[in-house]
């Protein structure tokens, strides 16, 4: 993850392109329901002050505000739903949102997402993945994103400064070894026993 940016624009074609191969993840019943906010040069300007991200990531350590591109991905619940009212779907019983064990929308979401940062890193840019706080949800409504649809945090997009270097809790927290995250089925079941899971209580 990127946290220090120069602040030189990346063309709009090239994260057009980006946003376009970033989309086509899986999508539940092809129901499509995830979007793309880009925000860019005065517009993204006047989000960071609207939401508050100004005054809180500006009085950080890093330059996050210097990126030139924020992507948001939107996850809309109802393209869900409706495409699971529609005749081929209707049996599984997932026309209402709280029907939905999985909420597939922030899934697919969350897939284009990882589309996203490995097509940057692949093109030599700098990308941070974030979550929101502070009043996120009046900026986006500023900008017309309606209340049903649920942001899904923020993805920076820029050129990565010559001083950036790794940092954040994956650089003072080891990385889980393979056998404690891979598990057997049944004919393991001591083998699976003796891990210790998270606990999201």
């Amino acid at each position: 993850m990127t946290r220090n940016f120069l602040p030189r624009p990346i063309p709009e074609a090239e994260l057009v392109n980006l946003l376009d191969l970033a989309r086509r993840a899986p999508s539940a019943g092809f129901s499509q329901g995830v979007h793309f906010l880009l925000l860019t040069g005065e517009e993204l300007a006047r989000f960071w002050v609207t939401s508050g991200g100004a005054e809180w990531y500006g009085a950080g350590p890093h330059r996050m505000l210097d990126a030139p591109a924020l992507v948001i991905p939107l996850a809309d619940p109802t393209a869900y739903t409706k495409r699971y009212s529609e005749a081929d779907k209707i049996e599984h019983g997932l026309d209402k949102a709280d029907q939905w064990v999985v909420p597939f929308w922030i899934t697919d979401a969350a897939m284009a997402v990882q589309n996203l940062l490995l097509l940057a890193e692949e093109r030599g840019l700098g990308a941070l993945y974030f979550g929101f706080g502070g009043t996120v949800e009046a900026a986006l409504a500023e900008v017309g994103v309606p209340a049903h649809v649920l942001q899904v945090g923020g993805v920076l997009l820029g050129y990565r400064a010559p001083d950036d270097v790794p940092s954040g809790s994956a650089v003072t927290r080891p990385r889980r070894a393979v056998g404690d995250v891979v598990h057997r089925s049944e004919e393991h079941t001591s083998e699976l026993q003796s891990h210790s899971f998270i606990s999201y209580a």
